[in-house]
Formats: structure tokens, C-alpha cells, sequence
């Protein structure tokens, strides 16, 4: 009896790994152009698959300043931050992040610069 617990027990902590494997290798590009940046930035994302993102800008204090996009994408999409606030403001010289959340549990993050 045992020997079937320990083996059911070890089946399912080998098919929760292959799962948190396969989730994780689903990002396949996550690219920002030009970096450092002056005006505007492309975002290049690719997943092996279709996939829920939040795709957000965060300041150097890590408060969301912009939502670039939320929903499902398709395999690959590139997203134009024109450096602006939620509110049409223009952002400041200096250090931000561009955060992807995926599959409401993964996340991904790159820093950018915006030069004078």
C-alpha cells in the first residue's frame, strides 16, 4: 500500500513540474527597441501559444504609471509605448520597467531608459 502511495504521489509531482516547465518556456521573445529610448519604444512579445498578458509600465518606485495592453494575444505582437502616462501625461527622463504578467501567475520584467 505504501509503495502505490509513494508512487501515485510521485506521478503527480512529475506532471506539476512538466506544467510549471511547459508555462514558463511559453514566453519566447520579450524585446524592447530602441533601448535606451527617446519619443518611443516597440515591445516584441512571442509565445508558443495564445496567452492572457498584462502588459504595464512601472516606475522606479514600482507604482503602474501605464497599461499597455490586457487580454489574449496571439503567438507573437508588438506593442508602441509613446511615453505617456495612463493620463496623456508625458513621462520623465529616467529608469522604467516594462512588466509582463502571464497566464495569472508568471512574470517577466525588463528595464528601459528614456533619455532627454
Amino acid at each position: 500500500m505504501k509503495k502505490r502511495a509513494f508512487l501515485v504521489v510521485g506521478l503527480l509531482l512529475l506532471f506539476a513540474a512538466s506544467l510549471l516547465a511547459e508555462s514558463k518556456s511559453n514566453l519566447q521573445v520579450f524585446e524592447i527597441s530602441p533601448n535606451p529610448m527617446k519619443d518611443k519604444c516597440a515591445i516584441e512579445l512571442a509565445f508558443a501559444q495564445e496567452t492572457e498578458i498584462i502588459l504595464t509600465i512601472e516606475n522606479q518606485r514600482g507604482q503602474v504609471i501605464r497599461t499597455i495592453y490586457s487580454g489574449a494575444i496571439s503567438k507573437s505582437e508588438t506593442f508602441i509605448w509613446e511615453r505617456e502616462d495612463d493620463y496623456g501625461n508625458w513621462v520623465m527622463p529616467g529608469e522604467y520597467s516594462v512588466v509582463i504578467n502571464y497566464q495569472s501567475r508568471y512574470t517577466s520584467t525588463k528595464k528601459t531608459l528614456i533619455l532627454k
